[in-house]
This record gives structure tokens, sequence and C-alpha cells, in this order.
């Protein structure tokens, strides 16, 4: 174990002071990839702090790319491939390299946004936009937001919809006004790394449990209810990131009615409930008295405009209301006004025609490639959950990967709390530009699978 100990400032929170001193010392060459971080009781009683704040401080630090949790090591340091460069920006910083790690809407197949600025700009209440406006949204803005949920299979009414500045701003908005530092939510064991950072920042305690293949076991929350007092339930519906499991309607049932037994409020992030073509199952259509389904754009239309709805049970939406005003006071209505008005004119429906018929031909072309391996894609081909074979572990074949100019994301970022660090890879399937510049991903990684290093044997 390494002997380091972090020199913190007094003017931020712990856990962020803690997640920069190691960046630091990384960057200045400190701590070097494969050292040993304190464990988190140690490094707790060193600085004086809460064990709390040690854990979101590694867990920020782990968001970064800057650690790792291993089996019977503990916080292992990775390093840095570029100081100051977060995964998602070396693709465009390094011309050559294949981003199979950033899922993305596919950017080719977005609408065109130089058509609806036009469009906007001759329709006469363009300036009305820069304006400061109701923190849950524009009444017109509201009732797009209805529409755009009904494609989930929800009705819902514009008085339940709260516009958010995208998906990861709805969850913090809803975990900070619904619940308070200390609460315990429970969430699959392997999950979307944006749901750690956002309990990790609010001082949230979050509970891994067993899933299988069609995600979260009912059992595994029932008895996690009976062992300590759970406040909520994290759920994705329809396609589970990373591992792209997805939930049948029994198993959806089941998971109702253990959060209505045990007054659990649900937070349902349908992110990729919209990629396959068959409406699935949701807890908002089951317990909508409990649930706070998110709806992002992201995905499916544009990742740029940074705008979801959330459909809400009446009664909290004035605290919700709160939540927005402190945080971005409101989603931008420029935004906004161009989501609703892609969703209301067709435009939205077309273009999520588009990416699914996209998305086929690539999970297709996956399949081929991947044919004999452990690569599961589920109902969609956004991304697939590569399993590794042995002696892999995700963290070489990540850096291995990247040496051979292709990113992926080590299954090591998805690991909620002590849950052991998968051998497997998230590839996203959305983000290559092209099939073709995909395939060459692909098959770089496939020809990488054949080659699994022996032990001892250095990594090229």
């Amino acid at each position: 174990m390494t002997i380091w100990t972090p020199q913190l400032t007094g003017d931020r929170p712990i856990s962020l002071g803690l997640a920069e001193a190691i960046a630091a010392e990384v960057e200045r060459g400190g701590l070097k990839p494969g050292d040993r971080l304190p464990t988190h009781r140690d490094l707790a009683d060193l600085l004086g702090v809460s064990v709390g704040a040690v854990t979101r401080g590694y867990a920020e630090a782990a968001r970064r790319g800057l650690v790792r949790g291993e089996v019977g090591r503990g916080t292992v340091v990775c390093g840095v491939q570029k100081p100051g460069l977060p995964w998602w920006g070396q693709a465009d910083s390094e011309p050559g390299l294949v981003d199979l790690g950033l899922v993305t809407g596919m950017y080719g197949l977005d609408p065109d946004l130089g058509e609806a600025l036009r469009r906007l700009a001759d329709s006469g209440n363009a300036q009305d936009l820069l304006r400061y406006q109701p923190p849950l949204g524009m009444p017109r803005h509201r009732e797009a937001g209805a529409a755009w949920l009904s494609r989930f299979g929800l009705r819902v009414e514009p008085e339940r919809v709260l516009v958010t500045s995208g998906g990861q701003h709805a969850l913090v908005v809803l975990f900070s006004s619904l619940f308070r530092p200390g609460d315990r939510i429970a969430a699959a064991s392997l999950n979307y790394p944006g749901l750690m950072s956002a309990a990790g920042i609010l001082g949230l305690k979050l509970v891994p449990l067993e899933s299988d293949h069609q995600g979260l076991l009912p059992e595994a929350l029932a008895a996690a209810c009976d062992r300590e007092p759970l406040r909520g339930l994290y759920f994705m519906s329809g396609m589970h990131n990373p591992t792209t499991a997805s939930a049948g309607s029994e198993r959806v049932a089941r998971l109702a009615e253990v959060a209505r037994k045990h007054g659990l409020l649900v937070v349902e992030d349908g992110a990729y409930a919209l990629s396959a073509d068959e409406p699935c199952q949701t807890l908002a259509g089951l317990a909508p008295e409990r649930t706070f389904f998110v709806a992002s754009v992201s995905k499916m239309l544009a990742g740029g405009l940074r705008v979801a709805y959330v459909a809400s049970p009446a009664e909290h939406l004035e605290r919700l209301a709160l939540g927005v005003t402190s945080t971005t006071w409101m989603a931008s209505p420029l935004c906004v006004e161009i989501a609703s008005r892609w969703i209301m004119d067709g435009t939205a429906d077309a273009v999520l025609g588009r990416k699914r018929a996209e998305a086929r031909k690539r999970a297709t072309l996956a399949r081929e490639i991947f044919a004999g391996q452990r690569a599961s894609l589920g109902r969609q081909g956004y991304f697939l959950w590569l399993q590794l074979p042995e002696p892999w572990r995700a963290a070489d074949f990540e850096r291995a990967a990247a040496k051979r100019g292709v990113l992926v994301i080590s299954g090591d970022a998805f690991a909620l709390g002590q849950t052991p660090a998968p051998m497997a890879v998230r590839v996203s399937l959305s983000a290559a530009r092209s099939r073709d510049e995909l395939a060459r991903g692909l098959t770089i990684l496939a020809a990488l699978l054949e080659e699994s290093p022996r032990p001892g044997r250095a990594i090229v």
C-alpha cells in the first residue's frame, strides 16, 4: 500500500478536495499507475474525516478515470492518458482514434438545427426565449414533454411534467429534492456512472443489489428493504446501462409491488427505453404515485440540446421546482423550444425511426464480428457489454485497446461501492461516425480478445 497523505484545503467539500488531490499527485508523478491507495478507513482516520467523505472522494476520482477498485487490492491508481483531458474528449483530440467509449445519439442522423433556427427566427416570438421562465417549464414546453412521455407508453398531464437541462440534471434535481444526505438508494450493482457521481456529490448512499439478464432482482430489493432503511430505488427501464439487461412486464410488476410495500420513491431512467421498436413496461406506468420518470431526448433526438422531461406525482412538483431553481433556475427556453417543436411537428419521430434502423444495422454488424464471444446487445444497437476471457482484466483491456486506437470503457467504471470489478467492458456502437469505422474498431477488439496476455506478459 502506498503511504500518501493528501493535502486538503478547507474551501471545498472534502470529497472533491480528495479527488483533486489525487489528480494533482498523479499528474506530478507522486502516484503511479498500479499504486494502492490507503483503505477508506485508514485514510479517514489519518485525515480526521468521515469514512463516507473518503468513499465519495474515491468515487469522484474513479469517475474521472484516476482510480479503480480491484478485488483483493482495494483502490488502485489508473493514471491519466493526457492531463486535464476527460475520456470522452480523447477521440476528438486524437485523429484516427475510434471512439467506442461514449454512447451518443449517432450525430450524423440528428435533426437539421439550421432549419429549426430559421423557422424559429421567422416565428415572431423567438425573443421571448431569452427571458426568465417558470422553473417547471413554459406551458407549451410541458405539453410537448407530455407528448414525448407518451412515446414511452405513459399518459401524463402536462401539469405533472417538469422540464430539466438533460437527464443528468434531472437526476441531481430529483435526488437533491426527494432525499437527504445519508439516505440509502437501491440500485443494480453495475450501473450508470452519472448515478454514482450525483449520489456522491449529494451524500447519498447507493446500495448495490444483485441482477440477472432482466436486471434488478425483486427478491434482492425486498431483502435489502428488510435489512436496512432504504428510501428510494433507481431503475433503468427498457435497456440497462451497461449490461443491456431488459426487464419483462412480470419483473417490473414485482419491483413495483416491492416499492409500494416498502414505501420507496422510485427514480426511473428511460435513457434507452426508446432504442427498441417495441414499448417496454415501466414502473411509472404501474406505480405512478411514487415514480419519477426521466425522459431525456439525448440519445434518441440530440444530445447537445440538454433537455429532459420528468413525469412526477403532482404533490412533489413544488419541491422539484425549488430543485431546478437552486441549480440552473430553469432549463434553457431556447433549447427546450427547439426540442418541443421537433416533438410536436413529427421531426422527432422521423429521427427516432432513422436511428433505430441504423442501430439495428450496427447491432447486426457487432453480432457478426463478435460471433462466439460473450457479447450482450439486448434489443438495441447503441452499446454492448463484452465479457472478457481469462486472463484479461477490464482495465488492462481498456488500456490495450486504446494503444491500438480504440476507446472502450472498463467495467470498473460501472461498479457501485464495493462491487467487484467485472471482467467486462462496455463498447459503444453509436459513437463511430460510420459503419465502416465501427467495423474497423470492433475488428481490432475481436483480434485483441484472441491475443489474451499470459500472466506477467507486458501489454502492448
